[in-house]
């Protein structure tokens, strides 16, 4: 099933990719058990350390599961692996690139949202919503770290209120880099500026809310879709002081 590897590239990363590439392909399935360190040296004739790194680093993406003194097994597929693995990788990335792409992405998603949200909303969600900015209104100005907390679950609510699990595993993990990117942005705000950027948010917060109360489909995407443009504006303004 292996080749025996060459020495041009990582032994590491080969092991990894072949093994990977397996899973991929279906010769080993969810819940069955990988051939065993031993073994996989004589199929790749490479030494344990390299075996036992890229059996490491498969574990790490989610991929395998090692069982100890069991073995090592290919991980159940499921939304919570699968956003997990995602969260890690926004979590560990400093490419500003991918940020920026990342608010490209909501600025794509987050009007279909708020438009479905403002179909199938309940008084209960609304509710949530409602309280949500009383709360951020509340916050206090320099605690930065709540008020993006905050901004966060008004958005993570609008994505429950369309309850699809795809869009769940693809915004989960963008919402929760969210605080970090958003405390990022004001680490050195001027003076007022924190309390202006707040009345801001919160005004665009109030227009989508309105909309969705009022079931105004179009409003509700025109309204998400200021607020994200606006994200991207501060972001982009952000780098040019750095």
């Amino acid at each position: 099933m292996f080749a025996p590897l060459g020495i041009k590239k990582s032994l590491t990363q080969m092991i990894e990719y072949e093994l990977t590439e397996a899973i991929r392909n279906g010769n080993y399935l969810p819940g069955s058990k990988l051939p065993t360190e031993n073994e996989l040296c004589d199929l790749f004739k490479v030494s344990r350390t390299a075996v036992r790194e890229a059996i490491k680093k498969m574990s790490a993406r989610g991929i395998v599961q090692v069982k100890r003194g069991s073995g090592v097994y290919v991980s159940e597929m499921s939304i919570k692996n699968a956003s997990e693995t995602l969260n890690l990788f926004f979590e560990l990335s400093s490419d500003q690139n991918v940020i920026q792409q990342t608010i490209n992405t909501r600025l794509i998603l987050e009007p279909a949202l708020a438009s479905q949200a403002a179909i199938n909303r309940t008084d209960e969600q609304i509710e949530l919503l409602v309280n949500n900015i009383e709360m951020t209104s509340k916050c206090n100005i320099n605690d930065t770290k709540k008020e993006a907390e905050l901004d966060n679950d008004f958005h993570k609510t609008i994505l429950s209120i369309v309850d699809n699990q795809v869009l769940n595993l693809l915004l989960d993990p963008i919402f929760n880099l969210m605080p970090k990117f958003k405390t990022g942005v004001y680490a050195k705000p001027q003076e007022g500026e924190l309390q202006k950027k707040k009345e801001i948010m919160l005004n665009h917060h109030r227009n989508i809310l309105e909309a969705i109360i009022n079931q105004d489909s179009q409003m509700a995407s025109t309204a998400m879709y200021n607020h994200i443009l606006e994200t991207q504006n501060n972001y982009t303004k952000s780098l040019q002081k750095k």
